[in-house]
């Protein structure tokens, strides 16, 4: 993976391993699942971690909300917002303690974290957000929720759509049947879109 921007954990991946000229779309898909695959095992999401090894629910929102890893580095997706409104969406966030260790399902968990938007916090964040409590609450998406990103992502494969989010099964193949979680499906259909 020589050669490929990297913006912390986050990187740009270079086109010549794509090429559509000498890939059908299958092996294409199943090329960007392969390369997914080898860097998020030389990188794992120390952000999600982070938040993950907290002993208690609060100091995991207060990780989560303020979208800082174990070294007090934003986030790629969040370094752009301004810390006081992450420090106000954080606070909101932490006065729904009680409600989000209730939570039971994904859907819930980010209806809640919803809740708690403020100025300045849009839908990415709110979704980073809650994967990250859902790490640490071990609860998971079970469909593939859309952002600005994935959309993009999502409309090169099967046509532009409405909903919010999709399942797994309305995908091509490879990425139906592939071994991979609906967060990882969500990266992949962000960081690879150009690809599609």
């Amino acid at each position: 993976m020589k050669n490929e921007k990297r913006t912390s954990s986050y990187f740009v991946p270079n086109s010549h391993f794509l090429s559509p000229t000498f890939l059908n779309m299958t092996q294409r898909l199943a090329s960007i699942i392969c390369h997914y695959k080898q860097w998020k095992n030389q990188n794992p999401d120390t952000w999600i971690e982070h938040c993950k090894n907290q002993s208690t629910l609060s100091e995991a929102i207060h990780i989560a909300g303020l979208s800082e890893n174990y070294l007090g580095k934003r986030h790629p997706h969040q370094y752009r917002l301004k810390k006081f409104d992450l420090e106000n969406f954080t606070a909101k966030l932490l006065d729904k303690e009680n409600q989000l260790n209730k939570v039971l399902d994904f859907d819930t968990l980010l209806k809640g974290v919803s809740e708690a938007k403020s100025k300045g916090i849009g839908q990415l964040t709110i979704y980073d957000t809650a994967q990250r409590l859902g790490e640490y609450l071990n609860i998971f998406p079970n469909k593939i929720y859309l952002h600005a990103g994935t959309k993009t992502g999502v409309k090169k494969l099967i046509g532009k759509t409405n909903k919010n989010s999709i399942t797994k099964d309305i995908l091509p193949e490879p990425f139906k049947t592939a071994d991979l979680t609906c967060s990882e499906l969500e990266d992949i259909l962000c960081i690879y879109k150009q690809f599609f």
